[in-house]
């Protein structure tokens, strides 16, 4: 029996293919939930991060949702921009009339590197994409799932690296170490609503983005990429990355009713990996 039946849910950050947020879209829509994707599907700015998924992969993560028998809407939207934010949460409420399920999956990782050489500009958008954008997205959608009275569900991903950081990548970690806090602190806040809020702290996952890390390591230590991939592996107890599938699953799981009385909690998803 599909768990989610009939249920709604919105994932941010949902526009690449092979991408933690489409793995989400697509176990949710496995388990019987409408899915809306979104994703800001626009041009890139000059500070150094991976490319944005364009309009027409978003589109293509959409029909794989309904590939599973859901329905789907894809949506722009800037997690980072109130209106944005507002104008998507309309649109949900227009296309399905509720929301059970908010995943808060957009996030970034821009420039790299040492605190004293840090564009202030990439210390700013990373707080704003991954800390403020959760929040705007949870500020703006929980008026809409409290408007069902029928309880519900928001799925913070978060980062290992807010709990064991590594050098170079403050602004990642601080941004990380917000939504933990803010999901810990707003379980409080809506828990007489029957709406749990819980967080994912991902490690190493085989995505797009960690292999644009790996690369940028690789070129700074003056090593191959299949050395720093290896010496990554090397510290999961588990021989291996996670893929997005290993993430999407929890968030599942965290969604159905068998999560109903977990709340406040940030849970580790590493292979068992203990140090940074």
């Amino acid at each position: 029996m599909k768990q989610l039946g009939h249920r709604v849910a919105l994932i941010t950050g949902a526009g690449r293919r092979g991408g933690i947020g489409a793995a989400i879209a697509l176990a949710l829509a496995q388990q019987g939930a409408h899915i809306v994707v979104a994703d800001i599907c626009a041009a890139q700015t000059e500070l150094l991060t991976v490319n944005n998924p364009a309009w027409e992969e978003l589109q293509t993560v959409a029909r794989e949702v309904e590939q599973c028998g859901a329905r789907a809407l894809p949506l722009r939207a800037d997690v980072t921009d109130a209106a944005s934010v507002q104008q998507m949460v309309e649109l949900v409420r227009e296309h399905f009339g509720r929301l059970d399920i908010l995943v808060n999956n957009a996030g970034i990782a821009i420039s790299p590197g040492p605190v004293v050489f840090m564009p202030d500009d990439a210390w700013r958008k990373t707080l704003d994409v991954n800390a403020t954008g959760t929040f705007l997205c949870c500020k703006y959608a929980l008026p809409l799932m409290l408007d069902g009275e029928r309880g519900g569900r928001v799925i913070n991903i978060a980062s290992i690296a807010s709990e064991r950081p590594k050098p170079n990548m403050s602004a990642y970690a601080a941004s990380k170490a917000a939504v933990v806090a803010l999901t810990r602190s707003l379980a409080q806040e809506i828990a007489q609503f029957n709406i749990t809020v819980n967080a994912l702290l991902p490690g190493d996952v085989e995505t797009a983005l960690k292999q644009w890390g790996v690369q940028l390591e690789a070129d700074a230590k003056g090593l191959t990429y299949d050395e720093v991939y290896a010496g990554q592996i090397a510290r999961i107890p588990l021989g291996r990355f996670a893929l997005p599938q290993d993430v999407a699953h929890m968030v599942a799981w965290l969604a159905s009713n068998k999560a109903s009385f977990i709340t406040g909690q940030a849970f580790a998803v590493t292979g068992g990996r203990e140090w940074t």
